[in-house]
């Protein structure tokens, strides 16, 4: 009784807090992420060359390319899902109940989102094989770096990541199915088994090959657990509905994505431009060092965001019930337990790094960015949570307002990382992106949250 007692007490602190069984899993797949990040700074740095460092962390910016393809799909797909799944229900063996209706439009995104995401891996495999080839071949990196064995990791590496690609809409549509708790369990696993494969890899010897031994582990867990949770089952029963009611893509789909796909586009040159351009004007020894730096800035980021992203179907939902006093509450609440995590994060982050030299063998911190840009770079993280609530937030009415923002932003900070890199190097790169961000962006994006939210839900 005593046990059951404090178990209970501490399910209900933790509640207080917006802590779940999805952000259980998520935040706890971040904190190990977080913890095996300390890993990965410990085995990058003795089993890989500053240079190779550079090549790796480049690796990972390039295969963000495939926003370009993707195009935001994967989330309108949820943001669908989880209005047509607010009408269901589901028995034990995982039929779906509910008006024919709403069951047999699920279906179609089912169907639709599959197809659609086959040609999107495909051609996203062969663009991006070329592309990673040609910039490597050219890159002024390339000259002082030929010892490195580069090319068939990057192939290998290219092809796992359209095989992940193409299971993003599964994810997507689970989650729309507001089985949040599995998603975050696979997200969970992986994040722990996906760095011990790297590990290994570069205890073997096999070097940059560990970045496609990684992603293949990420294939293979979430295939694994989709079987397991049966959740490959009510998918295949969710495919054979009748499809008397169906999704347009053309008039419904995509008059949304359109705009969602700006946005994600504008977010490759807003937040993934740093290492290529640092790799070609600098060279890979500092893309290395801010490609470790960004590794750590993005933990933090995806940790602290899982309070609002785990909550998104439920925006989804309040939004199709009109329960919209509700919705704000909540995500009031979240937004302040999201930030309040993160600013502790970052100060643990910026503490550790100051005495992370007496746990390592050898001067680990300077393969890290430091001084100036490294806490204009934290300063911005705040930001960057407070941006991606808004945008997610306002997503979840089926609409995309903030891509004429998205748009400007992404080409001032195109611009501002050209220009500052090649005239002041890192200093500069990082100088105007945190001036664009935390000081542009965010008070327009406010703006316009506060407006469309105040229209809408007068409608």
């Amino acid at each position: 009784f005593y046990a059951t007692s404090k178990m209970n007490y501490v399910k209900q602190k933790l509640k207080q807090i917006g802590i779940d069984a999805s952000i259980a899993y998520s935040s706890g797949g971040r904190i190990v992420q977080g913890l095996t990040g300390l890993g990965s700074i410990y085995f990058i740095g003795t089993f890989l060359s500053a240079q190779e460092q550079g090549y790796y962390f480049t690796f990972s910016s390039l295969l963000a390319l495939q926003v370009f393809f993707e195009l935001g799909l994967h989330n309108v797909i949820t943001q669908f899902a989880a209005h047509e799944n607010a009408h269901l229900t589901y028995d034990s063996d995982y039929n779906a109940m509910g008006p024919n209706e709403y069951a047999s439009r699920l279906a179609s995104i089912l169907r639709l989102s599959t197809k659609i995401f086959a040609w999107i891996s495909t051609l996203f495999w062969i663009v991006i094989t070329i592309a990673g080839y040609y910039f490597f071949s050219h890159s002024s990196a390339r000259i002082e770096d030929c010892h490195i064995d580069w090319m068939l990791p990057w192939i290998l590496l290219s092809f796992l990541s359209s095989i992940n690609l193409f299971l993003s809409p599964v994810y997507a549509i689970v989650m729309g199915l507001k089985r949040v708790k599995e998603i975050s369990k696979i997200r969970f696993l992986q994040s722990i088994f996906m760095p011990l494969s790297v590990w290994l890899g570069l205890i073997l010897g096999i070097k940059l090959y560990a970045l496609a031994l990684s992603s293949l582990v990420s294939v293979v867990i979430g295939l694994i657990y989709l079987n397991k949770q049966h959740i490959i089952c009510q998918l295949k029963k969710i495919w054979k509905l009748q499809s008397s009611y169906t999704v347009s893509y053309k008039n419904e789909i995509f008059p949304l994505q359109w705009k969602v796909a700006l946005s994600w586009v504008s977010g490759y040159f807003i937040y993934q431009l740093f290492n290529p351009i640092l790799f070609q004007y600098v060279g890979a020894e500092v893309a290395g060092q801010m490609g470790m730096t960004m590794q750590v800035v993005n933990a933090i980021q995806a940790f602290a965001f899982s309070w609002m992203s785990t909550k998104i179907p439920i925006y989804s939902t309040y939004i199709a019930q009109r329960r919209y006093e509700l919705l704000d509450i909540l995500f009031q609440k979240t937004l302040k337990q999201m930030l309040s995590v993160c600013l502790v994060i970052i100060i643990l982050f910026l503490v550790t790094l100051q005495y992370i030299d007496v746990f390592f063998p050898f001067r680990i911190s300077n393969r890290f960015i430091s001084g100036m840009p490294l806490y204009l770079l934290c300063f911005s993280i705040i930001s960057n949570q407070i941006l991606s609530s808004y945008a997610n937030y306002l997503r979840c009415y089926k609409r995309e307002p903030l891509v004429v923002m998205s748009v400007i932003i992404a080409a001032l900070c195109a611009v501002s990382a050209f220009v500052c890199t090649s005239s002041f190097g890192m200093t500069g790169l990082v100088c105007g992106y945190t001036v664009i961000i935390s000081f542009i962006e965010l008070p327009w994006a406010y703006a316009i949250y506060k407006n469309k939210k105040r229209e809408w839900q007068q409608l």
